[in-house]
């Protein structure tokens, strides 16, 4: 089996907050020998896309921020992991101009396998909504449901929540099932 390639994409600017919980239990379950990048995008210096519509001719995002290096490793994982609080009953704005940079990558994400941690305290639907058309669009390989974290601030984080850490878990030995699927055993 050729060696697995993760993309973990930390969409909160909080590094050690309820979503990276979240996510760090589901990539535990990878194994040993996958190769493992973490994108910390809330700490990088970035905008949502310039509307330059440059890519269309170039075939690459011409903005030159911190963000062209999670675009390359987009292109080079196999497997990638999405962690969002849900802000306003959708993905984090640093997820949101993520998304909005990839125009360019037509094609380039196509097959690859996709999963997500939600992070929220309500309306998480719109979230879930948001991940599932940008992994559809891209031609991705949608792997699973996700996991989702019920948390609120003035109630405590996810030590209220006993399914959370659970089923991120499970979000990750199922993108590691169709990775094998896929690539074999």
């Amino acid at each position: 089996m050729k060696e697995m390639k993760v993309l973990a994409i930390y969409g909160s600017p909080r590094r050690e907050g309820n979503t990276a919980q979240m996510l760090d239990a589901a990539l535990s379950e990878f194994p040993a020998g996958a190769e493992i990048k973490k994108a910390f995008i809330g700490e990088l210096e970035f905008t949502g896309c310039c509307a330059t519509r440059d890519c269309k001719t170039t075939g690459y995002c011409v903005v030159q921020d911190d963000l062209q290096q999670v675009m390359k490793d987009m292109v080079w994982a196999d497997v990638i992991i999405f962690g969002s609080p849900s802000e306003f009953s959708d993905v984090s704005s640093q997820i949101k101009m993520l998304m909005e940079r990839t125009w360019w990558m037509k094609g380039n994400l196509k097959n690859k396998i996709g999963g997500y941690v939600i992070t929220g305290r309500r309306y998480i639907e719109s979230t879930i909504n948001t991940l599932h058309a940008f992994m559809l669009r891209h031609r991705m390989i949608l792997g699973g449901s996700g996991a989702l974290g019920y948390t609120f601030t003035e109630m405590g984080g996810l030590e209220n929540d006993p399914l959370a850490i659970r089923d991120a878990h499970s979000t990750g030995k199922r993108l590691v099932e169709l990775y094998q699927l896929i690539y074999g055993k």
